[in-house]
């Protein structure tokens, strides 16, 4: 009982800190993301690819050390990657284009979905507003 009770603190605060550690990467993720689509939809299409290219560096940082790395992380990189091939298409760089949207399929297809093909994920982000406007380079 005496070894116990300092044992299983231990492994509780040891669990809290992990814990923390998780939620912490969890908010920067979901910061950096936001940010990539704010200056996406607001700013010039140089500071959306910035904006792009970090949220990709957060996430695979989170893929090598986030414990609860899983299905939605890997879609949002999936889409950080076809919103960042799209961005370049419109840019006019063809090749970054293409290499872009290779990694978003493949993304998202070790994320499990059935269709991670270049048509779906252009379909899909072209529902989202702040595609449109950095695409069609119309900033508010």
């Amino acid at each position: 009982m005496a070894l116990g009770l300092p044992v299983g603190a231990y492994w509780i605060n040891r669990a809290l800190i992990r814990n923390e550690k998780a939620m912490a990467m969890l908010v920067k993720e979901a910061t950096v993301d936001y940010f990539a689509k704010a200056q996406y939809r607001d700013a010039d299409r140089q500071s959306a690819r910035e904006g792009l290219l970090f949220a990709i560096q957060v996430h695979k940082e989170m893929a090598g050390t986030y414990p609860l790395w899983g299905k939605p992380e890997k879609t949002d990189l999936g889409f950080c990657y076809g919103e960042l091939s799209m961005l370049e298409e419109a840019l006019g760089n063809a090749d970054l284009a293409r290499n872009y949207m290779v990694e978003a399929e493949q993304t998202l297809k070790e994320a499990g979905f059935k269709d991670p093909s270049a048509i779906y994920i252009r379909k899909r982000l072209e529902n989202e507003p702040f595609v449109e406007v950095a695409f069609n380079g119309n900033h508010q």
